[in-house]
């Protein structure tokens, strides 16, 4: 019985470690060469923390900063983190980097290259700022759109099959459904005109089914995020939680807003903007409106960038 107890005391005791080895970022122990190749095969950045072991603000950002939930979460899912002394096995590095402050903070893409570099400390929520700009510069020099570059797919083309996981945490797959689907994209439950939308589309529910219709809602937030657009809308229909935006990109309604729009959000919305979707860019749908047919075509939609204008009731009716 003794040896039962003392068994489960050492289990739960491995599990905690285990818990708090996993908190704030993960620092892979790997050398460059490796860290640019998993950086590649995963999609990812590279972050390397450059310290010594006699620099008191390195310790603090040790014990304070990169323990942090949220900046390990940022970090862990976009970056390929690495922790190096610039006095043993960083000395190369710290060279070629010219690096003679510490700590210092070098992010790379997975190339090698230089995209941003820092130094100093930072806390939590100042370092979880440099993290998502990094992230934001990244989504500007790649495929990233405008409002204005962004066109949304075209009646009478062709709708690849897509997955992703409703509001109950069930798997939605479109090659699986027999009816038309009525795909309706909205920005987040942080958006009146959003949810005011998504209580007027509950009158064409008595519809749909006579006309051999689903209507699916597609939303770039988190599960916890999209729960508090049921709750606010009362909505009766399935809602997508459209993870990395795959489903929005499909469409050709993702797009980045301007700078100004941007730090509006930030500093009005705060944790409603900034934690309720996949990543830190701030990329949102465009509020569009695509009716599917039984072949998996587009066969109506409404696309205008302007995110208070919505199509109506009246003319989605019309199409079914």
């Amino acid at each position: 019985m003794f040896k039962t107890i003392l068994y489960s005391v050492f289990l739960l005791l491995g599990i905690a470690i285990q818990a708090q080895s996993t908190k704030g970022i993960n620092f892979q122990k790997l050398n460059l060469e490796e860290a640019k190749n998993l950086a590649k095969k995963e999609n990812k950045l590279i972050f390397i923390d450059v310290y010594t072991t006699w620099c008191g603000p390195c310790k603090l950002m040790k014990k304070n900063t990169f323990t942090d939930d949220k900046v390990g979460e940022l970090f862990n899912k976009n970056f390929i983190s690495l922790a190096v002394d610039a006095e043993k096995e960083g000395i190369g590095l710290a060279k070629e980097f010219k690096i003679v402050n510490y700590p210092s903070f070098l992010f790379l893409d997975k190339e090698g290259k230089l995209v941003q570099y820092d130094f100093g400390y930072y806390n939590a929520t100042q370092f979880l700022q440099i993290g998502s700009s990094i992230l934001q510069k990244r989504m500007s020099q790649n495929d990233t759109k405008s409002i204005d570059q962004v066109k949304g797919k075209m009646v009478g083309e062709k709708v690849e099959n897509f997955t992703a996981k409703d509001q109950l945490g069930k798997s939605f797959s479109l090659s699986a459904q027999k009816q038309k689907i009525i795909l309706v994209f909205i920005r987040g439950q942080w958006c009146p005109y959003c949810n005011k939308y998504v209580k007027e589309l509950q009158d064409l529910s008595p519809e749909l089914k006579s006309k051999n219709t689903r209507l699916v809602i597609v939303s770039p937030e988190k599960p916890e995020f999209i729960k508090k657009t049921i709750e606010k809308t009362g909505t009766p229909y399935t809602v997508l939680y459209d993870e990395d935006y795959k489903i929005a990109q499909a469409f050709d309604v993702l797009y980045t807003p301007n700078k100004e729009t941007l730090d509006f959000y930030n500093s009005k919305i705060k944790n409603d903007f900034t934690e309720s979707r996949s990543d830190h860019s701030g990329r949102l749908p465009v509020s569009a409106t695509f009716i599917i047919n039984e072949n998996k075509e587009i066969s109506w939609r409404h696309f205008n960038p302007d995110y208070k204008e919505r199509a109506s009731l009246e003319d989605i009716l019309k199409q079914l």
